[in-house]
């Protein structure tokens, strides 16, 4: 589990560190985290595939809402094919100003 834990990468920093091991203290019986039902392993960096991940199953691991919201952001660039600006940018398709959009990609790691 550690060593799922040190090679994910994280994007969210601190916090997503923080709230998986809150999940992790959730699910786990006994007095020993149990990372690995939280689905890190295996897991390649966010910024390794545009693709967005399966839906996880009523019983698997929520995912975290940083999670959620770079798929989205992901997804809308992937839509306008990486335009930010303009009627026809991800900006105005998610309906934030551009200047916000681009702090948000820049906080999740997005390009």
């Amino acid at each position: 589990d550690l060593a799922a834990l040190l090679a994910h990468d994280w994007p969210g920093n601190i916090r997503e560190l923080a709230n998986v091991l809150e999940r992790a203290t959730i699910v786990s019986a006994g007095v020993t985290l149990e990372v690995e039902a939280l689905g890190l392993r295996g897991r390649p960096p966010a910024h390794a595939s545009a693709e967005p991940p399966a839906e996880a199953d009523a019983t698997g691991p929520f995912p975290s809402f940083v999670d959620n919201e770079r798929d989205y952001l992901r997804a809308a660039l992937e839509r306008t094919g990486g335009k930010v600006y303009g009627v026809d940018g991800a900006a105005a398709l998610v309906g934030l100003k551009p200047t916000t959009l681009l702090s948000r990609l820049k906080r999740l790691g997005l390009r």
